[in-house]
């Protein structure tokens, strides 16, 4: 028989040592429950750098109206705001959903500022910058792994989807589009630029060990881009279909992806079924295909990126980094320097055989380079 002392001391130890504790987990549980259930509720919340572009602003309009909350990096605040002012939807003011986040992707501090001064919980980023007149060293590459590394870090553990424009042809220096691309801007060798931001968002996602953080990203490697005014005029019929959508940076730069290409708004439909992808995919996507342009359900047959190596890779950054530089690099010097033979050869037969043989045999000897170039070298994959 328990006596009264024995009795008080038993209820004491059970109300210390099993019912509070109890009580408490179950508390704290019922906390953390509704604080996930409130985030999952809430709606979700995009960091977009590239919004006033002319994808951009589709991208943009399209996330409005599917009831995100934005927050926009870009240069020029004020002419920001002008541009999403007039592009109201009938009268439907978009504006009271956008934060403007003045700074730059070359500046650490405002990239900083972009994630930490945010009114409310990051759910998505989404990487559009770049353009004709970007330092794509600094924007593909450099600013792209700076958000990365942000968009990994502890403090920010909301934030589960990632999605980048990155280019197709990018692991292909010898390939036409990247030479051409590489030529253009040798300063800043866009192609190069791509890849190793691509290659920063994959180590960044790869050193997440928390699996309940874990990064979800989908990198879009588009094809041939036009303008939507353009596109329709030129392509009429392709303008009607949907995407093609590959892996393994296989596009042919003489098919599909090279013309008709895809529009901005096609690609901006890429972007906007990718927001919610589960997964990490590295794709390549044009247009003229047979996928819906609001199709996200064939991820599920893709293959996942492998990130193993990604991890191994991040000790030795700097050099993997000269070595992809140097290899574009190479490239279009081998591409100047063919260019240079072709030429004096060229002049050669014209002072032999006279104008018009001579400028034949030039053409004929172009065409043939191009021929060996494309067959041996353009498909030449360097990573």
């Amino acid at each position: 028989m328990i006596s009264p002392k024995h009795h008080y001391i038993f209820s004491f130890t059970f109300l210390s040592f099993v019912l509070i504790p109890l009580t408490t987990s179950s508390f704290l549980a019922t906390i953390k429950t509704a604080d996930a259930l409130t985030l999952k509720q809430s709606p979700p919340v995009a960091l977009l750098t590239g919004a006033t572009g002319r994808t951009g602003q589709i991208v943009t309009n399209e996330l409005l109206k599917k009831g995100f909350q934005v927050r926009i990096f870009c240069r020029d605040g004020q002419k920001a705001k002008e541009i999403f002012r007039n592009n109201d939807d009938n009268g439907i003011d978009y504006l009271k959903n956008i934060e403007f986040c003045q700074g730059d992707l070359g500046n650490e501090n405002d990239i900083q500022a972009a994630f930490s001064n945010a009114s409310k919980k990051l759910t998505h980023v989404i990487f559009m910058a770049g353009g004709e007149d970007a330092d794509y060293r600094v924007v593909s590459y450099q600013g792209l792994a700076k958000f990365a590394q942000k968009a990994t870090a502890v403090e920010c553990n909301t934030i589960r989807h990632f999605v980048v424009i990155s280019t197709a042809w990018c692991t292909k220096p010898y390939s036409i589009a990247s030479l051409l691309f590489n030529t253009l801007y040798f300063d800043t060798l866009p192609m190069a630029s791509y890849y190793l931001g691509e290659q920063a968002l994959r180590k960044a996602a790869a050193g997440v060990t928390d699996k309940n953080s874990s990064l979800n990203y989908v990198i879009l490697r588009a094809g041939g881009l036009n303008s939507d005014e353009r596109y329709a005029e030129k392509y009429p019929d392709a303008a009607t279909m949907g995407l093609t959508y590959q892996q393994g940076d296989t596009f042919d730069f003489f098919g599909i992806a090279g013309r008709p290409g895809m529009s901005r708004s096609q690609l901006a439909n890429a972007v906007l079924s990718a927001v919610d992808v589960e997964g990490q995919y590295t794709v390549e996507v044009t247009g003229s295909g047979n996928v819906d342009l609001n199709d996200s359900s064939f991820y599920q047959e893709l293959r996942q990126d492998d990130n193993s190596k990604a991890v191994i890779a991040n000790n030795r950054d700097d050099d993997d980094d000269t070595a992809v530089f140097d290899t574009h690099t190479q490239a279009v010097k081998q591409l100047k320097n063919t260019a240079i033979a072709a030429s004096l050869g060229g002049i050669a037969m014209i002072g032999i055989y006279g104008w018009f043989q001579g400028l034949v045999l030039l053409l004929s000897l172009d065409a043939i380079i191009i021929l060996l170039w494309s067959r041996f070298f353009a498909n030449k994959q360097a990573y």
